[in-house]
């Protein structure tokens, strides 16, 4: 477990504290003033009010959503290995392609590639690392986690494959406020295909509240992320497969957006 604290994250701790609070205190005192506007019978003034809190709210929380997206813009994708192309009528042996698959694995990707034999052939797994963040605020403590991998099943006799994808998403919130304490709990597992789709969540807290577990380890800051993009893992699998010959079952374009 480790704590970063170089001078550039200092400052923009500054920054995201004073923008916090100068974003709570005006918006409330702007959502306070645009319903006394409304009741008072201004009501452009106060929908004006009311609309301007609101788009300061939007602009603070766009801005945490970049400063984790930029956070996580810097993991590392696999390196698809070099070698000729093939065509469809002289596919590699699944044995190469298997090697290929398993050779891209390195500690500082986020997902892991595994294969095994199965009744039909191979079972190629890729499965994400594990996602979780857990953090606490004022009033609020809460922790998200993401889960995801991907079965491709290899048939040597034909030279192709398919798969299927499976999704979860665990959370839990806490909090406390005038009307008491409320708490509740999510948990859903979707077994399918995606494409381009992203599960992510960003928070900030107090300094040293915010604990996110990921692919480097565990770390605690005042900001956190977690993220994970099928699409990084998906494209390189299926670009060794296809390099070396191999397709899906029914090879057409919709087959192919699935594959991102």
């Amino acid at each position: 477990m480790s704590t970063s604290r170089t001078p550039g994250s200092s400052r923009d701790q500054r920054f995201a504290v004073i923008s916090r609070r100068i974003v709570f205190v005006v918006g409330s005192v702007l959502l306070v003033a645009g319903v006394l506007a409304i009741l008072a019978d201004q009501v452009l003034l106060g929908i004006a009010l009311i609309v301007v809190a609101a788009l300061a709210v939007a602009w603070r929380g766009l801005w945490t959503v970049q400063r984790g997206r930029r956070a996580l813009a810097g993991r590392d994708r696999a390196q698809v290995p070099d070698g000729p192309v093939r065509g469809a009528g002289a596919p590699a042996p699944v044995d190469d392609v298997v090697a290929a698959l398993v050779g891209m694995n390195s500690d500082e990707l986020p997902y892991t590639i595994d294969a095994s034999p199965s009744a039909d052939g191979v079972r190629v797994e890729v499965k994400w690392k594990h996602e979780e963040m857990r953090w606490q605020t004022l009033f609020v403590r809460g922790s998200q986690a993401y889960a995801w991998r991907m079965e491709v099943d290899l048939d040597p006799s034909k030279a192709t494959y398919r798969f299927v994808e499976h999704s979860g998403t665990a959370a839990v919130r806490a909090a406390a406020g005038p009307l008491g304490a409320v708490a509740y709990g999510t948990w859903t597992w979707k077994k399918g295909k995606t494409t381009g789709g992203t599960s992510a969540t960003f928070v900030e807290g107090a300094d040293g509240q915010v604990r996110v577990t990921g692919p480097s380890g565990t770390r605690t800051s005042w900001e956190g992320a977690v993220m994970i993009k099928p699409a990084d893992a998906k494209v390189p699998v299926f670009t060794v497969l296809r390099t070396n010959g191999w397709r899906p079952r029914r090879d057409w374009f919709g087959a192919r957006l699935f594959e991102k």
